[in-house]
């Protein structure tokens, strides 16, 4: 949908769905921490980003859309704090983000369809970049995927996303975001999750590469056993039906723990 008279032009091969609710522009802000820096995924024409603002938050937005920034600028001119990078947020200079003291927070209105890529490129660099200081993350998802991240063990919404998530992170459904709250339309709600981060050394001891898969494996066949879901890997280590692990559970039932648990054993007998 195009914005009126030469206005810049929603591109929906970028999922851009602008928020106009003030009230949830200002919760949003008044969630973040104060922090060093905000570095906010997609600000758009800055109507997110002046609330940050108001609220005395040093800003750096990272936006992919150059058709946008004079609107931002115009938008943002009176505050101070603000710097602009011109790019994706998955393509961010992070030794650069990393000289710059302090902690840092990521918040943003994450494009629905790039919620998944952007969240765990995001996570790569928690686990991969203790410099970077991440303390947390407050960003809008669609409301089902928000549901997913903040489930618990035995919930139908419970899958391998909420267990690789609360590896990173301890994660709060915060508030839902009608969706006429944003503009164009979108068809579905929108919700706002904080992410609040652990840090290097708080992160589960245990082979990352190995859990996910045993994640995902588990996940592909979520209402069957263990042993029938961790038997579609080619490369388990030999022994491991006999590990001492209750393999006749149900993933959907098993907490973090209980897969960190269970990743460690396996990788024992490697």
């Amino acid at each position: 949908m195009n914005s009126p008279y030469g206005e810049p032009k929603f591109k929906r091969s970028l999922g851009q769905n602008f928020l106009r609710d003030k009230a949830i522009g200002r919760a949003i802000a008044a969630s973040v921490s104060d922090v060093s820096l905000v570095l906010e995924i997609g600000p758009g024409d800055g109507f997110l980003t002046q609330y940050l603002l108001e609220n005395g938050l040093n800003v750096m937005g990272v936006e992919i859309d150059s058709q946008w920034i004079e609107k931002l600028h115009r938008r943002v001119k009176k505050y101070s704090g603000f710097q602009l990078i011109s790019g994706s947020i998955l393509e961010l200079n992070w030794d650069e983000i990393s000289k710059i003291e302090g902690s840092k927070a990521i918040t943003g209105n994450l494009p629905y369809h790039l919620v998944s890529s952007i969240i765990f490129g995001i996570f790569e660099i928690i686990r991969t970049r203790s410099d970077i200081n991440l303390s947390e993350m407050i960003i809008m998802v669609q409301e089902e995927v928000a549901n997913r991240l903040t489930a618990v063990p035995g919930n139908k919404t419970y899958g391998g996303i909420t267990i690789l998530s609360q590896y990173h992170a301890e994660i709060e459904y915060l508030f839902s975001v009608p969706a006429e709250c944003f503009f164009p339309r979108p068809k579905v709600n929108g919700a706002v999750v904080r992410f609040k981060i652990k840090q290097y050394q708080e992160l589960p001891q245990v082979d990352y590469d190995i859990l996910s898969q045993v994640v995902k494996a588990c996940f592909s066949q979520r209402r069957k056993m263990m042993s029938n879901s961790l038997g579609q890997l080619t490369d388990l280590p030999v022994g491991w039906k006999d590990i001492d692990f209750d393999l006749s559970l149900r993933p959907e039932k098993l907490s973090l723990d209980q897969f960190v648990s269970l990743t460690q054993k396996l990788s024992k007998l490697t």
